[in-house]
C-alpha cells in the first residue's frame, strides 16, 4: 500500500509567518535573527568566497577578522586561483656606487606584506612568499599568474607542487631572463593546461629606465636575473613544441613582446590543432606568417592583434582571411616591439658591464692583495 500524501493547509495571509500546531508571538518572532553570520558559515560556502576575494585580502585582510576566518583563509578551496600582484623591485638601474646595493621597494602589495609580518627587509625574497603561497594550495592550484622578476627555483618549484595547472601565466620576457629558457622544459608537469600567456613585463621595466649616463649599471638582483650568453629568440618555439606535446586540452594561447617568425607560427599551426583563443601583443610577425595563421588555425574563434608590426597594416584582405573567425580585433598604429628590442639589448649590454666591473674589482684586490 502507497504511503498516503501528507497535505499541508496554506495560510491565506503570507505576510505572517506560518506556525504548526504552536502559536508565537510577534514580539518572539520579531527577536529571532533573521540570517546567520558570516562567521556561522560552512567552511566550502566561506572558501567559496574566500576564493574570490584577491591574495591581497586573503593575506592582509580576512585572517585578522576572527578565529573562523583566519582558519578557513588557510582552506586550500581558498587558494586555487593564485593572481600574484605585480612585483616591482626598485630601482633596477643603478650607478656604478650602487651595484652591490640589494633591492630596497618590492611594489605596494609586498612592501605592506612585509610591514604588516614585520619581515626583515633584506631576508624577503620572492620565491620564498611564492613557495608560502603555493604551499597553502596544497597541489589544488588550477590557475596560476606568477609575479614578474621571478626565477628557475619558483619555476621549478611550481612546476612540481601544481600539477593539475590549466592557466598559466608568465609575464617575464623570454628573451632577458634566463629561468624563461626553462620553461620548454617544465612544460610536460602541466598536462591539463589549457591556456598560456608569455611575455608582457618589459613595460615596467622601461618605466624604471631613463637612458641617462648617470645608470649604466644594473642592480645586483636584476643581474642575477638575467642571460648573457646569447640574444636569442629560439625560446618561443621550443615552448610551442612542448605544450603540443604534452598539453592535449590546450586552447588558448596570449603572447606578447616577442618575435613570432616562420618557425613560431609553423608551430602553432601544426602543433596546436585545438587552439581557439589567440592574442599577438607588441609583437613581431611577418605578412606571410601572419596568413599562416590565418588559414592554419581551423578551430580560431577569437583572434587578437594588437599593435603588432612586421605588415603594413589591416587592410580588406586580412579582414577577408580572418572572416572564419567569429571574433577578429584588430589594434594598430602604436607599437612599442622595436623600441622593447632596443631596449633588451641595452640591458644586456649594461649587465656585461657589470659583468666586466666585478672581474675588474677582483683583479684589483688581487694586485693589492699581493703588494
Amino acid at each position: 500500500m502507497s504511503r498516503p500524501e501528507k497535505k499541508m493547509k496554506l495560510s491565506a495571509d503570507l505576510s505572517s509567518p506560518p506556525t504548526i500546531n504552536c502559536v508565537v508571538s510577534n514580539q518572539d518572532y520579531h527577536h529571532q535573527p533573521l540570517s546567520r553570520r558570516w562567521e556561522d558559515l560552512e567552511v566550502d560556502c566561506l572558501s567559496n568566497v574566500f576564493a574570490r576575494v584577491g591574495m591581497e585580502s586573503l593575506l592582509l585582510a580576512l585572517p585578522f577578522v576572527c578565529k573562523s576566518w583566519y582558519a578557513t583563509s588557510h582552506n586550500p578551496l581558498c587558494w586555487k586561483s593564485l593572481s600574484f600582484p605585480d612585483f616591482e623591485p626598485n630601482p633596477l638601474f643603478v650607478s656604478v656606487h650602487e651595484i652591490d646595493f640589494e633591492t630596497r621597494k618590492f611594489g605596494p602589495f609586498y612592501d605592506k606584506f612585509i610591514n604588516e609580518y614585520r619581515i626583515n627587509r633584506t631576508r624577503f625574497s620572492i620565491t620564498g612568499f611564492i613557495k608560502l603561497v603555493i604551499k597553502r594550495s596544497d597541489g589544488k592550484a588550477t590557475s596560476l599568474k606568477f609575479p614578474g622578476f621571478c626565477n628557475e627555483e619558483a619555476l621549478r618549484y611550481v612546476s612540481e607542487t601544481c600539477p593539475e595547472l590549466r592557466m598559466l601565466y608568465l609575464c617575464d620576457d623570454l628573451v632577458l631572463f634566463k629561468h624563461c629558457r626553462v620553461i620548454s622544459e617544465l612544460i610536460g608537469k602541466w598536462k591539463y593546461l589549457e591556456h598560456l600567456t608569455l611575455g608582457g613585463n618589459c613595460g615596467e621595466i622601461l618605466k624604471q629606465y631613463s637612458g641617462e649616463g648617470s645608470v649604466e649599471y644594473l642592480s645586483k638582483s636584476f643581474e642575477a636575473l638575467l642571460a648573457f650568453d646569447k640574444f636569442s629568440d629560439g625560446n618561443l618555439h621550443k615552448i610551442l613544441v612542448q605544450v603540443g606535446i604534452h598539453c592535449k586540452n590546450f586552447m588558448s594561447l596570449h603572447i606578447f613582446e616577442t618575435l613570432v617568425g616562420e618557425a613560431e607560427a609553423l608551430a602553432i599551426v601544426t602543433m596546436l590543432p585545438g587552439l581557439m583563443d589567440l592574442t599577438l601583443g607588441q609583437s613581431r610577425i611577418e605578412w606571410d606568417n601572419l596568413v599562416m595563421l590565418l588559414q592554419g588555425c581551423k578551430k580560431l574563434c577569437c583572434f587578437n592583434l594588437w599593435y603588432c608590426e612586421g605588415f603594413e597594416g589591416c587592410d580588406a584582405e586580412l579582414f577577408k582571411l580572418a572572416s572564419h573567425i567569429s571574433e577578429f580585433w584588430y589594434k594598430g598604429a602604436v607599437t612599442d616591439f622595436t623600441r622593447l628590442n632596443v631596449l633588451k639589448r641595452n640591458i644586456l649590454t649594461m649587465g656585461i658591464k657589470n659583468q666586466i666591473w666585478r672581474k675588474g674589482r677582483m683583479l684589483m684586490a688581487r694586485v693589492f692583495g699581493l703588494r
